[in-house]
């Protein structure tokens, strides 16, 4: 009878203990499914379009100076959202403890070293994607406008959303610096505007970006997002079922 009762208080433990085990080897393997065909479709999608639409036109790219700025801009942006991208998806698999499922290479302290350095390395592109615009001489555009949100004229909405985005972003990867004096707590609350500013970030993406027409960035785009966002569904699924405990 004593042994009844024991085995039916662990029941309960037991039974959450399962469910988390579960989700995280449904969640690992989806990682892991989504992560292969992100690299297919990238390494294959990336070199197709750049073979079959730039490949003809890099000689006379080249020589138009006037359109360097602009195509500087554009493959910079791609890069600072891939960026911001891993910076997402590795501070996620920290709050979510799924390092602990990837292997010994991506224990949590490395987890947490590639987090800070994409961060910093996504805000130094997202400067360069927008600065270098100031050597474009079609668009004639002044410091203000680059830096100032919605301070264009043309697309004021999604540059302006960018805008915000940038500046969030830029907050938090400096925030690395001064989490000693902001405290623990401060700086995981400071941390949340990462999600924002990951928002914001995309809806420039789709609003203002130029290669949207172009199939496999368009892919990868929404692909990158779904990622992200079912390690953040992810991740509230599992506060909701430590709050119930």
């Amino acid at each position: 009878m004593t042994i009844h009762l024991k085995s039916q208080s662990l029941s309960h433990p037991s039974l959450q203990s399962k469910l988390l085990n579960g989700g995280k080897l449904l969640v690992i393997k989806a990682l892991k499914a989504i992560g292969w065909l992100l690299i297919l479709i990238v390494g294959v999608g990336v070199g197709t379009f750049l073979l079959l639409n730039w490949g003809p036109q890099v000689t006379g790219l080249l020589a138009q100076t006037d359109k360097n700025a602009w195509y500087l801009s554009r493959a910079t942006g791609f890069i600072a959202y891939t960026l911001f991208w891993l910076t997402m998806v590795f501070g996620l698999l920290l709050g979510t403890r799924l390092s602990s499922q990837l292997g010994r290479y991506f224990t949590a302290s490395r987890l947490f070293e590639l987090h800070q350095f994409t961060s910093l390395v996504a805000t130094g592109f997202a400067g360069f994607h927008a600065l270098i615009l100031l050597a474009d001489n079609y668009l004639n555009l002044g410091i203000g406008q680059v830096l100032v949100p919605f301070g264009f004229e043309t697309d004021t909405v999604g540059v302006g959303l960018g805008q915000i985005g940038f500046w969030l972003l830029f907050i938090c990867a400096m925030s690395f610096y001064v989490k000693s004096y902001l405290g623990q707590s401060v700086w995981r609350l400071l941390h949340f505007l990462t999600f924002i500013a990951y928002m914001l970030v995309s809806i420039h993406l789709f609003i203002v970006g130029s290669d949207n027409q172009a199939l496999p960035l368009l892919v990868f785009y929404a692909l990158s997002q779904s990622l992200v966002f079912v390690l953040i569904g992810y991740r509230l699924w599992l506060l909701n079922l430590r709050q119930s405990a």
